[in-house]
């Protein structure tokens, strides 16, 4: 069932991130270094993203999670982030990422 299934987020962090990336997406990125977790449930990451915005180590007057979102594709391309589903219909969210 497709509406069962959780989205998975998984990140690898470089120590030396790109110059070329945004302060916002720096800061997101340093909230997950720092948070010791590199694989997340879509719900936990939301919440983390969150907190860094309440906190203020995340700059925006935007909603934090489309920030995020906004983001997602260059950080997937970026070797950054992969996103996979837990259930078994992993193959066509890989497919509809890599369109």
């Amino acid at each position: 069932n497709m509406s069962k299934s959780i989205r998975i987020y998984s990140f690898d962090i470089p120590s030396e991130l790109d110059s070329k990336l945004t302060p916002q997406i720096k800061q997101i990125l340093g909230g997950i270094s720092e948070s010791g977790n590199s694989e997340f449930q879509e719900s936990e990451l939301k919440s983390l993203i969150n907190e860094l915005a309440e906190s203020g180590k995340l700059k925006t007057r935007q909603n934090p999670w489309r920030i995020f979102q906004y983001y997602r594709a260059n950080m997937i391309s970026a070797g950054i982030c992969k996103m996979s589903n837990s259930a078994e219909d992993s193959e066509e969210i890989d497919e509809a990422v890599n369109q």
